[in-house]
Formats: structure tokens, sequence, C-alpha cells
């Protein structure tokens, strides 16, 4: 019998290759058969729907079989990674020759999946189009050709070693760039047009609503950020309501978290050249433009919704963990957890996805011998968490005398997953296939890793991360998987990304660069993908150039303005719930009561009784609602049962001017 057909025990990365298409089989078969009922027992709506039907503000439908498809997908991981850990521990045996076999069957499967979820990538607006996948198989090639040379290989080591003038100067590269690209995501008033794109009518409303008095989580319905709005009305009430300030408000946050980004990578590269090479293709494929708007281009990072609001959060409790594993400051876990508490108060799907990302990390970073050594971990989570709850009730008691109300904080992912709200079906083929594949090569290359005990700990902690985020905040775009969402998600890929490139680089090094895998090949192909997205840069003279053009004012907004003026008097204590209803109303001194941003919002018959029970504590006097066939109104409108609602609840249509309508309440 010759030594390739002995058995003998198999290494935990040999292990994984092995268990890898029967564990995919069964995650498959699980998720097609257990899906639907997983569905309908976790995601009924019960007789709450999206209210009125056949309004198309309140499209969509609940989509029970797909959100319980989804949890089984996304818990799949767990058990390729169970299985990986019980053949270590037990010590599977096995041919040579057959895991071999087994292992480039598993490679053969990832490339087929990579390959059909680039040719199905046939969305509105295509991500990586064929001349980009040319461009970045071409690329490779050569960069895989040049560094065949031991001078080259030798020359890139030594720009690798770290020197302080290196990184003074990877910094300062990082900080330019960063700076450059994110010109695209400053607005002006006269570039958003009639109230325009980019979620402004939602976030900026919302942070001129706190400075007007309402408290997000307790007398405010918010449908992104729940605490950042504290922050941005600050800057508001400091620097002007205006769409400028905002936007460059947020552009600085986005700054801070991708300086988290850049951090994270520098300690995981342990070089500052190395991070600056992960992190400028990670901000040109985190940044994709999926749609053109008016004044500019809708991309994750002129969303606010998204940048930061999402993953400012998420990035900055990256960076505080890979530094808590890497012995730096914080030394405590309970501030990674406070922090990371506080992120999901923020923005709970996102939030949630980082604090279970972080107990993944550590537990990686620390392999506990037995499930006992977790209760302390979970025991510092969990008191971290409650800190971070426990200063949010301390603030909504001191401005508004009510502790929070979590119903508020659970409205609007109910709203989009268990009602469906503005729902798409899942395509079964697509590009989310690839990121998916990559969330899960991250967690099982940690698993291995840290069964291994590999010594580079952080590396291990950050893949762990990085998958396990990946996969959990992949619900915002299983909710509603269109082109936004998809582009929106390529963040959280590209970051998981870097992760492995970080070990295949490090392991190709160790062969002199020679017969990478196919695996292998895959990771330096879709980083070859994300550096292609640098085509995408504007130059600084052109963003200049947009923010600097001649335009007329808004239109709509001088319209309402001076429609509301006409209709009411200061201090007057009404409800306008218009496309930046809380900004009309501030600058014109009236004490605007409304629940809600404006009416679009209001997609439930319990949304409705909310507002009416609110004019009715209130006494509101008057509501201005938008009013349907407007030219100037570019988004929202009312539809005629919630006009219908207000007559019945007592107020009285007055007059309708410029998308408008007054009801005033019948004396």
């Amino acid at each position: 019998m010759g030594e390739g057909s002995r058995p003998r025990a198999l290494d935990a990365g040999e292990i994984a290759w092995v268990v890898l298409l029967p564990c995919a089989a069964l995650a498959l078969a699980a998720i097609v058969l257990l899906g639907p009922p997983l569905g309908h027992l976790l995601f009924r709506p019960g007789s709450e729907q999206l209210w009125p039907p056949r309004w198309w503000e309140a499209q969509g439908r609940p989509e029970p079989v797909k959100q319980g498809r989804y949890v089984l997908a996304a818990l799949a991981p767990l058990l390729l990674a169970g299985a990986v850990l019980a053949g270590s521990r037990r010590g599977l045996r096995m041919q040579p020759r057959r895991a071999r076999a087994l292992a480039t069957a598993g490679g053969a499967l990832l490339a087929a999946l990579t390959v059909v979820a680039l040719a199905a990538d046939r969305s509105e607006t295509t991500v990586f189009g064929p001349v980009t996948i040319a461009v970045a198989v071409a690329a490779l090639a050569c960069v895989l050709a040049a560094l065949r040379a031991r001078v080259v290989r030798e020359r890139l080591a030594g720009l690798l070693h770290d020197t302080r003038g290196r990184g003074v100067a990877a910094v300062t590269i990082a900080a330019l760039f960063a700076a450059a690209w994110l010109l695209r995501a400053l607005m002006t008033d006269r570039l958003a047009g009639d109230v325009g794109g980019l979620n402004l009518p939602y976030t900026m409303n919302d942070a001129v609503a706190v400075l007007a008095g309402r408290t997000p989580l307790v007398d405010f319905h918010v449908i992104y950020a729940k605490l950042l709005p504290y922050l941005s009305a600050a800057v508001l009430g400091a620097f002007g309501t205006t769409i400028f300030v905002y936007t460059a408000f947020m552009a600085a946050l986005d700054a801070l978290a991708l300086a988290a980004v850049f951090a994270t990578f520098r300690l995981v590269a342990r070089s500052a050249l190395g991070a600056l090479a992960l992190f400028v293709p990670f901000v040109a494929v985190g940044d994709m433009v999926g749609l053109p708007i008016a004044g500019g281009v809708a991309s994750p990072m002129t969303l606010s919704a998204n940048w930061p609001m999402r993953y400012g959060g998420a990035y900055l409790v990256a960076w505080l963990t890979a530094r808590h594993v890497a012995a730096r400051r914080p030394r405590h876990e309970l501030v990674v957890f406070f922090v990371a508490g506080l992120a999901t108060l923020n923005t709970l799907e996102f939030g949630l996805a980082a604090t279970a990302a972080t107990l993944a990390a550590l537990v990686c970073a620390r392999r506990p011998a037995s499930l006992r050594t977790l209760g302390p971990l979970a025991a510092r989570a969990g008191a971290g968490t409650l800190a971070a709850v426990a200063v949010v009730c301390l603030l909504t008691l001191l401005r508004a005398g009510a502790l929070p109300r979590p119903a508020l904080l659970l409205e609007w992912p109910r709203i989009f997953s268990t009602l469906g709200w503005f729902s798409l079906p899942l395509p079964t083929l697509g590009l989310h296939l690839a990121l998916y594949a990559t969330f899960l090569a991250a967690i099982v290359v940690a698993v291995v890793r840290a069964i291994r005990d590999e010594r580079d700990v952080v590396l291990t902690s950050m893949l762990a991360w990085s998958g396990v985020f990946g996969l959990l905040a992949g619900s915002y775009f299983v909710s509603r998987p269109d082109v936004q969402k998809l582009t929106a998600m390529l963040s959280a890929w590209d970051f998981a990304l870097a992760m492995l490139v970080v070990v295949v680089v490090r392991a190709l090094a160790a062969r002199d660069w020679r017969r990478p895998t196919v695996a292998e090949l895959l990771v330096l192909f879709g980083f070859a993908l994300s550096v292609c997205a640098l085509g995408a840069f504007s130059p600084p003279q052109r963003e200049i150039r947009r923010l600097m053009r001649p335009l007329r004012p808004p239109a709509y907004r001088a319209a309402a303005e001076r429609f509301v003026a006409r209709r009411t008097h200061a201090g007057e204590r009404v409800a306008v719930l218009v496309p930046m209803g809380y900004r009309i109303s501030r600058d014109l001194g009236l004490d605007n009561v409304a629940p809600y941003g404006f009416m679009n919002e209001i997609v439930t018959r319990a949304q409705l009784r909310t507002l009416l029970d609110t004019a009715r504590r209130e006494r509101v006097e008057a509501l201005f609602v938008p009013y349907p066939g407007s030219e100037l109104l570019q988004e929202g409108d009312t539809a005629p049962q919630q006009v219908q609602a207000l007559i019945a609840a007592g107020y009285v249509p007055a007059e309708a001017v410029s998308g408008i309508l007054e009801l005033r309440r019948a004396r």
C-alpha cells in the first residue's frame, strides 16, 4: 500500500475541505425544506398589514419563507464550523488522495459559484461588468507572474516593513484619499433641488426634529439612526440647518469611520503600507455608485442612512475589538460591548450584527476549552449592553421625562422584514452568492486558525468578526434585494475580503508565490475586482465645480414655506408632515409635534392611530400633509384613505397649494 493510500489524521484545514460538500448539501436541504415553516413561525405578521392597500407608498407583502430561509443560511456556517471542530477533536482520518480529491471538488464548487454569481449579476446597474472582470483577471495574472521573480518579492517585502516614515506617509495618503473621495458626499440646498434624494427628507429632518424638542424612541418615530440625530442636531443648531452643514457633518463622521477601518487594517496587516493597499480599494468598492440623482450620485457614502448611520458604529466596534485582542486599550471588554450596545440602539440590525461579531471574535481569540468559559464573556457583554441602555434611558429621562419605548426600536425592522414594506423577491442566483461565500470563508478560516492555535490572534479574531458581521448585516439586503442594497453590502464584503487577502498573501509568500490554490486565486481575484472600482474616483476639482454650480433655489421649499406661513402664526402647535417638515416649521417658528417625519412614513393603521392620538393629546390645530399630483413634490404624498381618516377624526380640509393640503380642526 502506497503512502498516499494510508489513512492519516487530517489537519483542521483539510477537514474543512472534506466536510464542505456534505455540509453544503445538508444546509441547502434545510434551507429549502425547513425555511418555510421556520419563516411562518418567526415572521408571522398577524393581523397587522401595510395600509392603505394599493397605495404606492405601502407597496410590498410579507415574505416569511424568504426570511426563514435567510435565517437558516446565516446559521449554516455554524454547521461547517462545528464539523471542523468535531473532526479535529476526534482526529478524523482519511486517505490523503481522497482528502485531496474532496478539496479539489470543494475548490471547483467555489469557482463555479463565483462564475455563476458574476454571470447572473444583471441588476439595474451591473456591479462588475465584463470589462471590469477581464481587467481584474489580466491584472491578477500580471501580478502573479511578476511575483515569481525573487527581486520583486524582496522589494515588496522591504516596502511592507514598517518604519516611522512609511507610517506617516501611509496615514497621510489614506487621509488625503478619503477626504478627496468624500467630497462627493457634500450637497447644498440648491444641488438637492426640490427635496432631492439622498434620504435627506428623512435623515436631516430627524436631526431638525430633535432640535424642535422631539425625542427619538419616546415621542418621535425614526426610520434610521435613533441616537445619531442628537449629535447632528447639535451641529445644525451651532452652524445652521442647511443641507451643506448636514452633509459636511455626515462626511466628517464617514471619515472617522474610515479612520477606524484603516487602523483595523494596520493592526491586522502589521504594516502601514499594507493597510493602505487594503484601504484604498475598500473605500472605492464600498462606495460603488448605484443610481444617478439630481445634484450628484446615490452611493453608500452619499446616503447617510448607510454611512455613517449603519456602518459607522459597526466599524468603530471592529476597531475597538481588534485593539482589545491586540492587548491595547480598551483593556476591558465592558468598554467594547458598551460601544456595541450604543451601536445597536442606534441602528438595530447592524448594531446587533457588530455585537454578535465581537462575541465571535473574542471566542476565536481565546479558544475556550468548554462552554462554561463562555459565561464570564457573556456576562461582560451583557453588562456593557446594559450600561449602554442605562445611558440612553438617562438621556431620554432628562430630555423628555420618559423612558425609551422598545416598540419604537423594533417598529421599522418589523415593517421592513415581517410586513415586507417595498419587499422584492430574492434572486436564486446573483452576486449575493459570492458575498455569502466570502463571509462563510472568513468564518471557517478563523475557526481553522483557532484550532491550529495560530499566533496572530488579531487576524484570527477579525476574520471571525468580518464573517459574522457580513452574514447578519445581510438582512438589510435580503429584505429588499435591489441594486442600492447590494452595493451597500459591498463594504462588509470587502472588509471580510481584506482579512482573507492577508491570509492568502502570507501563505503564498511562504511558498514564494508558487502553486496558488483555487481558493487563494478566488480571494485575489475578488481583491483585483475591488481595485478596479478605483476607476470611479472623481477628481476633487470636479466635485468642487459641482458644489459651485450656479443653480436656482429649490422651488418646493420656498412655496411650502410661503403657504404654511400664510396659514399659521408663530408658536402655533401644528403637525407638518411634508418633506423637510420640521425644517420648515422651525424656520417659521411653529411648534411642530408630528410623531413622524412626513406622511409616507405612515404605512400601517397603527401608525395612523399614533398620529391621531398625538394630534388629540397635543391639541394640534392644523395638519399639513403632501397633496397628490404636485409637479413640485418629488417624493411622498397622502393616500385618500388617510385623508378620510383625518377628516373622521375632526380635521377639515381647508386649502391645498403647492403640493400641500391643510386640514384644520373643526370648531
